[in-house]
């Protein structure tokens, strides 16, 4: 329906392209240069989903990169979200991209997402942030959807290093026939808090896409009493899990602990596979553990078909008990490796993180090389009515080549 549409008002923009020109122009004269940092609070998005653009001609905060047409689209039913979206359709071979230039803090990390929808005959489309040097800080690609006609969700995150601004980008390098892009709902955020706590290594253009991760933990005790008869959290490894869409992918094999009433909590091992949002759920996996066995996980995508994982869960401290599986998860594509402990989310029973965690991480490894090794980020969770924050200690290398850390709780 997009193309029909836009193919229709061909004859009203071959008669108009003079005068959005004109416009465009005057744009930038009165605006001034719209990829100069704004005077937003640091590390925000200015006008992020695009609904303060007045006018079809792209304007402060934001610019475009690139000698072809591109704009906003008002009321045309192509946003993602409220009225207005931005587009870009040429039929050169020419890159071109929306921008705008953000103020960050230093040595921060920060989660950049969006939504990009296409018109699916090209597969250069690329979203992301650079730094003053104009380098790549991260990016991802995109190209057609999934599901046709649908937008697509980008979701990565970098650390901004020396940077105190980034310039963010979404655009495509044009196959040389007839092709668009619409862009809708670009944010930025510093470390948010979520129901992950522990490190996560994207792939970005300093990380390659991670095929492997194993770690080593401590079974955790917390009390199951009165006061707090749904606490639980799980302790696992897993590949992807980075793309919070609804097509998104992950394998995850680990330890779930739950109460069961006013007892000590149950530890089960587990096995969990989302695949482009098909969810099998946890699944068991026959073994005992118990609250301060050292427990070993991995998770490796396979060299033979890249579709096939295997799950390896150990418990060290009760030999014998070894289990290995190999699971399919096709649309998987090694977005990112994951040392987490997780508050589940259960909407049955409801959920609480235990007041007092205590995690500690050993032999931690993405494809054989420590965190140090990659642009690990550190993840933290809140629980909100308590105020409580769980995060990661830094990570260290020890003489073998692998990392450490501790998983703690604190008032936030």
């Amino acid at each position: 329906m997009y193309i029909q549409a836009r193919r229709n008002k061909a004859f009203e923009r071959r008669h108009t392209w003079h005068l959005f020109l004109v416009a465009a122009l005057v744009a930038t004269l009165l605006t001034g240069f719209a990829g100069r940092a704004s005077a937003l609070p640091i590390g925000t998005v200015g006008d992020a989903g695009f609904e303060e653009q007045n006018s079809r001609v792209i304007s402060a905060p934001w610019s475009g990169e690139g000698p072809d047409y591109k704009g906003i689209d008002i009321d045309l039913g192509y946003q993602k979200t409220g009225r207005k979206n931005a587009f870009i359709r040429t039929s050169s071979r020419n890159w071109n991209a929306v921008t705008q230039r953000v103020s960050v803090k230093p040595q921060t990390v920060y989660y950049l997402e969006g939504w990009v929808r296409t018109s699916g005959n090209y597969t250069t489309g690329y979203f992301g942030a650079r730094g003053t040097n104009g380098r790549t800080i991260v990016q991802k690609n995109y190209g057609k959807v999934i599901s046709n006609g649908a937008y697509q969700f980008l979701r990565m995150a970098f650390n901004s290093g020396t940077n105190t601004s980034v310039t963010l980008y979404a655009g495509y390098n044009a196959p040389g026939t007839d092709s668009w892009v619409q862009i809708d709902d670009i944010s930025l955020a510093d470390s948010p808090y979520s129901n992950w706590a522990g490190y996560l290594v994207p792939s970005s253009p300093v990380n390659a896409a991670p095929r492997a991760v194993t770690a080593v933990w401590t079974e955790p005790a917390f009390s199951c009493r009165q006061e707090n008869p749904d606490n639980q959290l799980s302790v696992w490894v897993g590949l992807d899990g980075f793309d919070a869409s609804s097509t998104e992918s992950l394998v995850q094999v680990g330890v779930h602990a739950t109460c069961l009433g006013d007892l000590y909590p149950e530890h089960r091992a587990f096995w969990e596979v989302v695949n482009a949002g098909v969810d099998t759920r946890e699944q068991p996996v026959p073994m005992l553990v118990q609250a301060g066995d050292r427990m070993s996980a991995s998770v490796v995508r396979s060299t033979a078909d890249p579709a096939d994982y295997i799950l390896t869960l150990d418990n060290l401290s009760r030999p014998g008990q070894r289990q290995t599986l190999t699971k399919k998860a096709p649309a998987a594509r090694s977005e990112s490796a994951e040392v987490v402990v997780e508050r589940p989310h259960v909407f049955t029973l409801g959920s609480t993180w235990p007041p007092a965690v205590n995690v500690p991480f050993s032999y931690v490894t993405v494809d054989g090389a420590p965190l140090s090794a990659y642009d690990a980020l550190p993840l933290q969770a809140r629980q909100n009515d308590t105020g409580t924050v769980y995060s990661p200690s830094p990570a260290t290398t020890d003489s073998g080549g692998y990392s450490n850390f501790t998983l703690t709780s604190h008032q936030g």
